[in-house]
């Protein structure tokens, strides 16, 4: 068991359970401390259900990224994809996508829609970028526009390629 300390928080980290305890004062202005659990093990796999990496404390924030990234893309390639209307056309999320961009693709079943691993890890939250939130946060739909995911990755300038 490693433990760290400093004035306002201490975490205990035991194999792969992190409690951090902050300190606060409550009404009466006493400290109490509340415990915040992160099991690494079991962090949301679906994008749609995580919470930015900016959520968790600081001194945690490597360790969720290393164990996101040791889990890699979520990609349910058995889920049966939903359709969605484009005017008198229907389309879907396309399994093989997974294929073509696999190394940073992910799907979420919660929202129907796609997400970008390296960019939900990496993504410096400095406010509107290229494409916004669309790969972190809210989600991809826009299932007829597959140039998009190409465009995403974009030229080796990009947001992505920073990451």
């Amino acid at each position: 068991m490693m433990m760290l300390q400093n004035k306002k928080t201490i975490v205990v980290q035991r194999k792969m359970m992190i409690v951090v305890k902050k300190q606060k004062n409550d009404d009466a202005g006493t400290m109490r401390e509340n415990d915040v659990e992160v099991n690494l093990l079991n962090l949301p796999m679906d994008p749609g259900l995580r919470h930015p990496i900016s959520y968790y404390k600081v001194n945690i924030q490597d360790q969720v990224q290393r164990q996101y990234l040791q889990n890699g893309p979520c990609q349910p390639k058995t889920h049966n994809f939903p359709l969605r209307h484009f005017g008198k056309q229907s389309r879907r999320f396309n399994l093989a996508w997974f294929d073509k961009f696999g190394n940073w693709l992910e799907y979420s079943i919660a929202k129907d829609a796609a997400f970008c691993l390296c960019c939900y890890l990496f993504k410096p939250e400095i406010g509107e970028q290229a494409s916004g939130e669309s790969f972190t946060k809210h989600g991809f739909t826009n299932w007829k526009k597959l140039e998009r995911l190409r465009v995403h990755v974009g030229c080796s300038n990009s947001v992505h390629n920073d990451t």
